[in-house]
């Protein structure tokens, strides 16, 4: 694990499809609650930062969490998760 590749995600991409469609639309599903909810001050700013980041994680198809833990659900080879080194 590279820090520098951490911090300017250039990692090989590590969401595979249906993790992608999920982070996708649980991401905009945040943001749009924390739009139209009635919730304290706090809450909808705290939903919608969520949310986007969520969402950034499905449009890159990189997670840094499964960068840390070294985890992919990107097919490679046949083979739905791998452990990367």
């Amino acid at each position: 694990m590279e820090v520098r590749k951490l911090a300017t995600l250039s990692f090989e991409k590590n969401v595979g499809p249906p993790d992608r469609v999920f982070r996708l639309l649980s991401g905009a599903g945040l943001m749009g609650a924390g739009c139209y909810l009635a919730l304290p001050v706090w809450a909808p700013i705290v939903m919608s930062v969520v949310g986007l980041m969520w969402f950034a994680t499905g449009v890159l198809s990189k997670c840094s969490i499964y960068y840390l833990l070294g985890y992919s659900t990107c097919p490679v080879s046949g083979q739905p998760f791998r452990k990367s080194t």
